[in-house]
């Protein structure tokens, strides 16, 4: 039985591709999935972060590979499966992990800019690429697309309307896919995290009324590291996850275990 497991964890040879990868929850899930045998392409906008991340991966005995893209740009989607299928001639595992924050703004301040660049990032990136990615898969009948949402795609926080919108928006297309593309085997789920500690959540953290929001909120009282997102992001990669499809994990510390959400010191 445990061996049994143990083999259904096992990604030699598969090809994962993880947008985002130079950083964050991104960066982590890259050297977990790299760990468990796979063939990972990190994509990023940050070309030194990035060839850093897969030439640490090569060091250590793996496969990897960076390509430089910006997925609010469909030709550079495009261009990227392009590389991806020239090298290794298939995609198994799509991460979507890029995804942005703007500051916290009040909803009646939201500039058309700061709107924009929110859903051109979290929303549209992740449907195309799932979209490009998907049509790989659908030609191999199997693979597994794992979309890196967000507690506020379950509920909202206060002054994050934009990233609320792009987290909800993702949350339904993962729904749709999964139900349209069930018949090519191919299982497509949402992790949603609430606070992780990334070089995005860094200052929010920093911040003794955001860190008290995190604190009061969660039952087990603190922040998660990326490396527990990552587990999940494998777990979901795996044939021990086959028969999850258009799913929302949510791994939030017990946060939405709760009945209310505490604003204590709440600003005005």
């Amino acid at each position: 039985m445990v061996n049994n497991f143990l083999k259904k964890v096992d990604l030699s040879g598969k090809v994962a591709v993880i947008t985002g990868g130079s950083s964050g929850i991104g960066r982590v899930a890259a050297f977990t999935l790299a760990a468990n045998g796979a063939r990972n392409v990190i994509v990023s906008r940050s070309q030194t972060k990035g060839r850093g991340i897969a030439e640490r991966i090569c060091s250590a005995g793996g496969e990897a590979m960076y390509i430089q893209a910006d997925i609010a740009k469909i030709d550079d989607i495009d261009q990227m499966v392009a590389q991806v299928m020239k090298k290794w001639g298939r995609i198994d595992i799509l991460v979507n992990s890029a995804g942005i924050s703007i500051k916290n703004t009040n909803t009646e301040d939201v500039s058309e800019e700061e709107w924009d660049k929110t859903l051109n990032i979290n929303l549209k990136g992740a449907f195309f690429c799932s979209q490009r990615v998907g049509r790989v898969m659908i030609k191999q009948q199997g693979g597994k697309i794992i979309n890196i949402g967000s507690l506020q795609g379950e509920m909202v926080l206060p002054l994050r309307a934009a990233y609320a919108a792009s987290k909800g928006g993702l949350k339904q297309f993962t729904k749709s896919m999964a139900v349209e593309w069930a018949k090519y085997n191919i299982n497509v789920n949402v992790i949603a995290p609430a606070f992780v500690r990334t070089p995005m959540t860094e200052k929010a953290l920093a911040d003794p009324f955001w860190y008290n929001v995190v604190k009061s909120n969660t039952p087990l009282g603190r922040p998660a590291e990326a490396e527990e997102i990552a587990d999940v992001v494998l777990f979901l990669a795996s044939d021990a996850a086959s028969y999850i499809t258009g799913q929302t994990i949510v791994v939030d510390g017990g946060w939405t275990s709760g009945d209310d959400i505490s604003f204590n010191n709440q600003r005005q």
